[in-house]
């Protein structure tokens, strides 16, 4: 056998064999081969809405706290004792101690008074007759004696310093103890709208909006300026501002209460509460639709006074 006819052999085998596994395929089922696999069956989910957790700060006081107490708490000493009181030896004690008397000390003599100076001679006519200038010189010469008292000679009359003239910004400043004492007026006057409910001062340490506090000093600081006219002249004070804040954030209100006694710092205030706006919605747990914030502008000009009008102001609470 030739080489050429062992490669018609082979390929004509494989060319038979390839049709019989095409005729397999074709014959045999399609389901049997590639079985369809079954679709999924679909999962239903229901949505609800997100069920308020109740934490620890709002959940209501047990009736058995409210009640009085119907036993009286039991005394923990046995019996009322009374402690003897101490006494310390005697002659021993500051109090037990003699008490030197000392004689009072002698009156002080009074100093003898000077005798009198004779008066001066005449001079003669030799002596008349000298330069008048000399005469002149001698009547010009001042007098460093001193009056003579009973303790010795007095001392010369110290000059007193001058008093430094306080500047605009001393003048203008009020004490600690006259501003906490405004505050706390203030504050007392406003007792009454504080308890209602959807009101708070700003320094308020509820945990339910601490961050949302924190929230809003950082906008504000952010946009609040001292304005460099009130700088340059020296004008100081603190505003009270009622803000109410809508759920989503946004200002709805702004309102002066108290004045600092200086416009353009109460409208840098209101302009600096508006301008940092939105601050973010409210808490899901706070229960009212609006809230307000009673807060204190302070403004403050410490060290030099600068002319810049990017100074940074005193502080909100």
């Amino acid at each position: 056998m030739t080489s050429e006819q062992r490669q018609n052999r082979i390929i004509t085998g494989f060319i038979l064999l390839s049709l019989l596994l095409h005729l397999l395929l074709l014959l045999l089922p399609k389901d049997k081969l590639f079985p369809e696999e079954a679709p999924p069956e679909p999962v239903y989910v229901e949505v609800r809405p997100p069920q308020q957790q109740e934490r620890e700060l709002d959940l209501p006081i047990r009736e058995e706290l409210e009640k009085p107490r119907e036993k009286p708490a039991k005394r923990l000493a046995e019996k009322d004792q009374v402690v003897e009181k101490e006494m310390a030896p005697e002659a021993q004690d500051t109090e037990d101690r003699e008490k030197i008397v000392r004689s009072p000390k002698p009156a002080p003599k009074p100093a003898p008074k000077p005798a009198p100076k004779p008066a001066p001679k005449p001079a003669p006519p030799e002596e008349q007759a000298k330069p008048r200038k000399e005469v002149v010189e001698q009547k010009t010469e001042p007098d460093l004696e001193l009056p003579f008292t009973p303790d010795g000679w007095k001392q010369k009359p110290e000059k007193k310093p001058s008093r430094e003239v306080p500047d605009l910004q001393t003048l203008t400043q009020i004490s600690p103890a006259a501003l906490s004492k405004i505050e706390s007026d203030w504050r007392r006057k406003y007792r009454a709208d504080v308890e209602r409910g959807d009101t708070v001062w700003m320094d308020s340490q509820q945990d339910l909006l601490h961050s949302f506090m924190r929230r809003f000093r950082t906008n504000v600081y952010n946009v609040w300026n001292y304005p460099g006219s009130a700088v340059q002249r020296g004008q100081q004070g603190t505003c009270l501002l009622r803000i109410t804040i809508d759920r989503r954030g946004n200002i709805s209100d702004v309102q002066l209460l108290e004045s600092s006694g200086h416009r353009i710092l109460d409208d840098e205030a209101i302009t600096a509460v508006r301008q940092g706006a939105t601050y973010g919605p409210l808490p899901r747990a706070y229960p009212h639709e609006e809230l307000k914030i009673m807060a204190f502008f302070d403004y403050r000009l410490s060290g030099n006074v600068s002319r810049s009008s990017r100074r940074r102001p005193g502080a909100i609470y």
